[in-house]
């Protein structure tokens, strides 16, 4: 007798149809199948009981009520491994998190840095291209002045193919007197009168239309020297014993030239005439933007003839040049890294199955967007931590370059290996770290059967196979897929 011939036929194979919604619609079909077949079972050996019809009906739909139950865990142990499958380990998201914390305090760290301010923030001045600096060839022009103001004097009427305008700043030591302060002694700037306007600083309408010397004082210098005392623009102070006026204060990021100062004593006059010729300092000029002087490039070298007589070489540096120094040494340095990270380490990331039929292509993608955060992470650390090394102290600015050019190649090559090997040792499809090393086979028997260590995934998903020592056919690590009769195993240890 089968199952249409009981009157509660049709009701149980609505219950059946009804539990099937839950069980996923992969499974629907023969799960379906094989419940219609047990309960054929189920009542045809109700039927051979001879029990009352009542009685016999109920049995029937308690055992049809369980296949809720049974569709219902079906659907449970599927979101279990869908979430084993879909979601990023711990491990991934504590990487993802430590990168991207070093990279914000690298990047925090450069921003209280007073030295990186002319690196981070491009430069106030205007045309700084066409802004070159006159230096002795081997001379650091950024922290010693090799000219003088007899140069100065001699070139300003004979260079005028080249360049259309000059101007002299040079260093002394000075205490500064006010009516209520006198300050320790100053590194001041003595600057010809044209240097501001040059470079594109505006003097206040009062300081223009003075005869006197004027200072300039840093907002550092400000609040600890003179304790925001409010001196009013045109106001009497002493430099040394020589007699000028205040013309305000320097906000950091003003001034982006060679040389560390306290204060500016802005000389009247074209030539500076109270500066006398021995003084040591340097020599700024704008170049005329012609075909021919563009051509020189930002930084060059070039015969130039001598208060003395005779001919002289010179190195001449545009300031744009020294502004996008850093960045240039970042790539040369990145480039240098990826040349040598092949001698240093293995790129390969493995053999992994191509018909892992149970893998979608959103985790395989998973995977290598892992991979390119990571590195994404690792470039603007490896940018701004070998910047705050070198900025974090008052050194020559040569100095600072190669402090950055050996610390930022060696974290680029160690960081790009570190990664590389941690992709490695993740789990394709969860990306937790493999654990639980386990050696297999014998050395001896390398070329019968593989000899290597042996990771495991604690999710379940797979085993990574590494070859102690490559051979022709076992060359590189090898991962293998686990199918889901393994689930059972590793449920709960995710």
């Amino acid at each position: 007798m089968s199952l249409a011939d009981t009157s509660f036929g049709f009701v149980s194979s609505v219950l059946l149809r009804l539990a099937s919604l839950l069980v996923p619609s992969a499974k629907r079909a023969i799960w379906v199948e094989e419940w219609r077949s047990e309960l054929w079972y189920v009542s045809r050996a109700i039927l051979l009981e001879n029990i009352p019809f009542l009685a016999r009906e109920h049995r029937i739909a308690t055992f049809c009520l369980g296949a809720f139950n049974d569709a219902w865990c079906l659907r449970c142990d599927r979101q279990v491994l869908v979430a084993r499958t879909v979601r990023p380990s711990r491990s991934a998201l504590r990487t993802t998190a430590a990168l991207f914390i070093f990279a914000v305090l690298s990047f925090a760290t450069a921003l209280l840095l007073p030295g990186m301010q002319s690196v981070l923030h491009p430069s106030p001045y205007r045309d700084t291209r066409n802004l070159v600096l006159i230096s002795l060839p081997g001379t650091d022009y950024s922290k010693t002045p090799s000219m003088s103001m007899r140069y100065f004097r001699f070139w300003q009427g004979r260079t005028r193919h080249t360049f259309s305008e000059l101007a002299f700043y040079g260093p002394i030591v000075k205490q500064v007197r006010t009516t209520l302060h006198q300050t320790d002694e100053l590194r001041i700037a003595r600057v010809s009168a044209n240097l501001f306007p040059m470079v594109g600083l505006q003097y206040p309408s009062a300081v223009n239309k003075t005869q006197h010397p004027t200072l300039f004082v840093s907002e550092s210098i400000w609040k600890q020297q003179f304790h925001g005392e409010s001196l009013a623009i045109g106001t009497p102070v002493k430099i040394g014993i020589r007699k000028a006026i205040f013309g305000g204060v320097l906000v950091g990021g003003q001034w982006r030239l060679p040389g560390t100062f306290d204060a500016w004593l802005i000389e009247p006059g074209d030539d500076a005439s109270a500066v006398p010729d021995s003084a040591r300092g340097y020599i700024l000029a704008r170049r005329i933007p012609s075909p021919d002087n563009v051509m020189l490039g930002e930084q060059w070298g070039m015969t130039a003839p001598e208060p003395d007589g005779g001919l002289a070489s010179y190195q001449f540096t545009a300031l744009s040049f020294t502004d996008h120094v850093p960045i240039t040494i970042y790539i040369f340095t990145l480039a240098l890294a990826l040349l040598a990270l092949p001698a240093t380490t293995s790129l390969p990331l493995g053999e992994y199955p191509a018909g892992a039929d149970h893998v979608s292509w959103l985790l395989r993608l998973r995977r290598w967007m892992f991979l390119a955060v990571k590195f994404s992470l690792l470039l603007p650390t490896i940018y701004f931590a070998p910047l705050d090394l070198a900025y974090a102290f008052p050194i020559a600015s040569s100095t600072t370059q190669y402090i950055q050019i050996v610390i930022s190649f060696l974290m680029a090559l160690f960081s790009f290996r570190w990664a590389l090997k941690d992709q490695r040792r993740r789990c394709p499809v969860c990306l937790s770290t493999l654990t639980n090393p386990a050696r297999v086979g014998e050395p001896s028997r390398s070329f019968l059967s593989w000899n290597g260590i042996e990771l495991i995934c604690t999710g379940g998903h797979g085993l990574l196979h590494v070859p102690e020592m490559p051979t022709s056919w076992f060359a590189t690590q090898r991962w293998l897929y686990l199918d889901s009769s393994w689930s059972g195993v590793f449920f709960g240890r995710i």
